[in-house]
């Protein structure tokens, strides 16, 4: 059995329901839901034990620190490390703070890309990398790859979660990122892909020929409660 089939039939026997992201899903099958991005978070790492996590898109360290509880419960506190990487210091509102983060979370800054999705970054203060203007998106991976690969495991990272920039070009390359640092094993979580407004990501998810799933059959069962607005993956 892969990864992603024994997410599949076991997921409900490991979720542990920790409240809503924030945020209500519009436009799509699940309209109205809640999303539960920290309790999938913190679930598939029980069910997965990482002992290395790499996370695109920190903003307030919720995932992150949900996440990082998860591997509380088989790595002692000095054992593990989540890398979590963002473009602006506090994450999208710039209310989030490093102060107090479990030990093995290393937060992280790398540079955006040039596309429509967060017009704000062109103007914000808070962004780390502001010459990002200065350089095509190619470019720009090349810097992005060479800061991810400074700390990466050289074994890969065992879970991905890709939750950054969210156009169809940004969440591509993102993909594109994770693959110079995964392995055969690594299982990837892709966020918003339920949500009509960020249509993009999921029009990016579809096109991956990967072994997959969206949570389709767990959200039907939990409609209108709660649902998952992600999907996991693997390369291999």
């Amino acid at each position: 059995m892969n990864k992603i089939e024994f997410i599949k039939q076991n997921f409900s026997k490991y979720y542990i329901d920790r409240g809503p992201e924030n945020g209500i899903l519009q436009g799509t099958k699940y309209a109205g839901a809640a999303t539960h991005c920290r309790a999938c978070m913190n679930t598939l790492t029980r069910m997965l034990k990482p002992k290395y996590i790499l996370e695109i898109g920190s903003m307030h360290y919720d995932s992150t620190v949900a996440m990082s509880k998860a591997m509380d419960t088989y790595l002692n506190e000095t054992e593990g490390e989540i890398h979590s990487y963002d473009i602006k210091i506090g994450g999208y509102t710039g209310e989030g703070t490093t102060d107090h983060l479990p030990k093995r979370i290393t937060p992280r800054y790398w540079y955006p890309y040039n596309t429509s999705y967060d017009d704000w970054k062109y103007a914000d203060s808070g962004i780390v990398y502001k010459d990002f203007t200065n350089y095509t998106n190619d470019e720009l991976h090349i810097k992005n790859d060479e800061i991810l690969k400074e700390i990466a495991p050289e074994s890969g990272y065992d879970l991905i979660f890709i939750d950054g920039d969210h156009s169809y070009e940004g969440a591509e390359r993102d993909w594109r990122h994770v693959l110079d640092v995964c392995h055969k094993e690594t299982v990837i979580v892709i966020d918003n892909i339920w949500d009509w407004r960020l249509r993009e990501v999921r029009r990016f998810y579809d096109s991956l020929d990967v072994t997959k799933w969206d949570f389709e059959e767990w959200n039907d069962d939990n409609y209108p409660y709660f649902v998952q607005d992600t999907g996991v993956l693997l390369t291999y």
